[in-house]
């Protein structure tokens, strides 16, 4: 997973999991009951099944009929690459997406949802996958290409601009101007470059289109996101830091300038020069605290309270610890107030896992605990409520109840996402020295990525389990 958004803010190995099939309805008023069966299109008909979601109409999790009905159309594809355990994922369900300030776009898009866990998307994922979550995509539909594609969270006006850009590129797709040297078009190959795995060629385009550009394309603040990524992905640490050396008060006042900073940040500390590192982090933090006291900023709530996660880690990494504390008692204050009024328990959900990771850091994690299994009754089908109670009971040293919780979690988990709730299970155990039951568990987490479909498969994840899997066994008390 790695960068901003969810991947904004990686989970630290915290574990959380899914098992095969479910999808939380679309609309956001129900309590997120989970349907196991898919609703395709018809033959008749394959724009049949979409649902409202305000403005909007979506299809859910049937790659084959999105596709057939934008055909049908003649009009763009929209993909939103998403998951339920994704915070920033749910935040632009809840905020962006209901926006009737996309009214106009409604009719001139195909919109397709895709769980990117669910094992029946996983020809879809394979084709389109996340580089973190949300990534969203515009696709021509005659011949699949890429015509956009967005990193994690946008402000309404960011995404409005998206869209503009990509229906553009569907446009030229069909035969109108085409221009790819200019800074859009290199940003397309960029795209292009990005989802073939070419970081290098990658990176060439999208600083290729900010050269072009001009100093106030209000597309620099995504695009720089984009091309920090790709240094960040190719492992070019001297060269990421360079860019946020040069770039970093180019980045707007959106949720982009915390995903790069999170880069940049991760990137200092790749490189050998630490008083380079150190000075770059005091300019990041200079440049993030301001967007983050600006109440005017196009932020929303979950976009603020994962600024403040990231400007915490830049001040940890500073030695400043209680100037991190203070991040995280605002933070925390923040979430509180916005879980209190959520208008919905699927709403609600969006902060459960930014609240599990700010009250646990704050050392108050038991605290939450009481919030989250509310919230699991208040949605029974959803496994992110106990996977983050799991998680809060692991950390808290409560392993009997983390393992209760985690075992609930993992009866509705599907996908990769079920390794990372067996993945706890399995830390669950070793923290109680139980040997065997952590060696089965480890088991099971292997296996689960083997049997992943292509397309959902996970060959880092894979390696790392096994890796985990031999040490475990290594360990095992001779009889």
């Amino acid at each position: 997973m790695a960068l901003a958004a969810c991947a904004r803010s990686p989970e630290p190995s915290e574990s959380s999991a899914v098992q095969a099939g479910p999808r939380p309805t679309s609309e956001v008023g129900a309590t997120a009951s989970i349907q196991p069966d898919p609703r395709p299109g018809s033959a008749d008909d394959p724009c049949a099944s979409a649902e409202p979601h305000g403005a909007l109409r979506w299809l859910h999790d049937d790659y084959d009929a999105a596709l057939a009905c934008a055909r049908a159309q003649n009009k763009p594809l929209f993909i939103d690459d998403w998951a339920p355990w994704c915070h920033t994922c749910l935040s632009m369900k809840h905020t962006v997406f209901l926006d009737p300030g996309l009214a106009p776009w409604a009719e001139r898009f195909v919109w397709l949802a895709i769980d990117t866990d669910l094992p029946r998307n996983a020809a879809a994922v394979g084709k389109f996958p996340p580089q973190v979550w949300p990534t969203f995509y515009v696709i021509a539909p005659a011949d699949e290409s890429v015509q956009g594609r967005y990193l994690g969270a946008a402000s309404l006006d960011q995404f409005r601009e998206f869209l503009q850009h990509g229906e553009q590129g569907f446009l030229e797709s069909q035969g109108a101007a085409l221009d790819e040297g200019s800074p859009l078009g290199r940003v397309r190959a960029g795209d292009r470059a990005l989802l073939a795995g070419d970081y290098q060629a990658a990176d060439v385009a999208y600083t290729e289109a900010l050269a072009a550009a001009p100093p106030d394309w209000s597309r620099r603040p995504d695009v720089l996101v984009s091309l920090i990524s790709a240094r960040h992905k190719a492992g070019s640490h001297e060269s990421c830091v360079a860019l946020a050396e040069a770039e970093i008060d180019r980045t707007g006042k959106s949720a982009s300038a915390a995903d790069f900073a999170q880069r940049a940040n991760a990137c200092a500390g790749k490189i050998a020069d630490q008083k380079r590192a150190r000075k770059l982090r005091e300019k990041l933090a200079a440049r993030l605290a301001p967007v983050l006291d600006d109440p005017g900023a196009p932020l929303a709530v979950d976009d603020r309270s994962d600024g403040l996660r990231i400007l915490r880690e830049i001040r940890v990494a500073l030695g400043d610890t209680a100037g991190a504390r203070k991040l995280a008692e605002r933070q925390r204050a923040l979430l509180d107030q916005a879980w209190a009024e959520a208008p919905t328990p699927f709403a609600a959900m969006t902060y459960a896992w930014p609240a599990a990771e700010v009250y646990v850091y704050l050392g108050e994690g038991q605290k939450l605990l009481p919030a989250l299994e509310k919230l699991e009754a208040e949605l029974p089908n959803q496994y992110d409520p106990p996977a983050r109670q799991a998680w809060v009971h692991y950390r808290t040293g409560n392993l009997d109840a983390a393992l209760s919780a985690a075992s609930r979690a993992l009866d509705r988990v599907y996908g990769p996402r079920k390794a990372t709730v067996q993945n706890l299970i399995a830390e669950i155990h070793a923290a109680r020295g139980d040997h065997a039951s952590e060696i089965a568990a480890r088991r099971a987490v292997v296996a689960i990525y083997e049997a992943l479909p292509d397309g959902l498969k996970q060959p880092a994840a894979l390696a790392d389990a096994r890796a985990r899997l031999a040490d475990a066994e290594a360990r095992q008390p001779s009889k």
